[in-house]
């Protein structure tokens, strides 16, 4: 205990590299026409907004209701497309761990552009308030299959039976602000959407309303590492300082018999990972400094002062 205590009493990491991945380690075509043939739109942040230049001729946000395609008002792709037999290792720049203080336990989030089905048109003036989704509910998209691994080269471990990306949740960037009757605040895309929600859950919201299920996250499948069968999950090599076992590589791979998208890729937020140290003197690494942490600080001291004076 009290060599634990002096570590995190010390320990103050700077922040560092990305939460989205950051690198395309291999691609195997084929993939989309222009522009879903780029598999570097699959790094960074989920899109934020599409440039309509088929109807409207105007920028939409991405929403639940209106996934990414085409480009961003900048004029950059914004989804991938996987297509028949095609597959890409996406990198990041730190190691992505099993950790205990992720939300419902999620490790990483992939980021598709999955849309839900509404009883009406979206249009970029739409009251999402006043727009309501299908009853049952029901989504436009496909199914990605999701793999993860230590090292580029393997071996590689996939979820039996799914999850899949590229379907729930689709990708939602902002809050809607039901007053106002426009968007509101960015949400989280490194807090996963709650695991137990099912797409009947949906059925015959508003979009407004659906928004408010995601709870602050921007949306996208979630993968919990322990999702994987126990023997897989064992294999994976655990962290020498914190013990936690670890991935940093995903493959993203065409699963017939649709072509999918792919917008992003996160690690998932929690206190005490490799971005939000643990605050000083959290002895008890609960994300919170308190006369707990006191107690534990005061009991192991009383301790510490009595064998240094044997």
């Amino acid at each position: 205990m009290r060599k634990e205590l002096i570590i995190w009493l010390m320990f103050a990491a700077a922040a560092f590299g990305s939460d989205f991945a950051t690198v395309v380690v291999e691609s195997k075509g084929p993939f989309g026409v222009y522009p879903y043939d780029q598999p570097e739109a699959a790094l960074g942040e989920p899109t934020a907004s599409i440039y309509d230049d088929d109807s409207y001729f105007a920028s939409f946000v991405c929403s639940l209701v209106y996934g990414a395609w085409n480009t961003d008002p900048q004029n950059q792709p914004t989804v991938v497309t996987l297509g028949t037999g095609s597959s890409m290792i996406l990198g990041f720049d730190h190691r992505v761990a099993d950790d205990v203080n992720n939300p419902y336990g999620i490790d990483f989030i992939v980021f598709g552009n999955a849309a839900f089905i509404t009883q009406g048109v979206v249009r970029p003036d739409s009251d999402l308030g006043a727009l309501w989704l299908t009853s049952p509910a029901a989504i436009i998209g496909e199914k990605v299959k999701v793999e993860v691994a230590q090292d580029p080269n393997g071996p590689w471990f996939g979820f039996a039976g799914g999850p899949y990306a590229d379907n729930l949740f689709p990708t939602n960037r902002f809050a809607w602000d039901s007053e106002g009757k426009t968007w509101g605040n960015d949400l989280d895309p490194l807090r996963p959407v709650n695991p137990d929600l099912k797409l009947s859950d949906f059925s015959g919201l508003t979009a407004a309303k659906a928004i408010e299920l995601y709870e602050g996250s921007a949306g996208g499948t979630g993968f919990d590492l322990r999702w994987m069968t126990p023997q897989d999950f064992e294999q994976l090599r655990a962290d020498d300082q914190t013990g936690r076992r670890w991935i940093q590589y995903v493959r993203l791979s065409y699963l017939s018999p649709l072509a999918g998208e792919i917008d992003a890729v996160s690690d998932v937020a929690a206190c005490g990972d490799y971005q939000h140290p643990l605050p000083a003197g959290d002895v008890n690494q609960d994300c919170r400094v308190n006369l707990l942490d006191l107690g534990i600080l005061a009991e192991n001291w009383l301790v510490c002062t009595w064998d240094c004076q044997q």
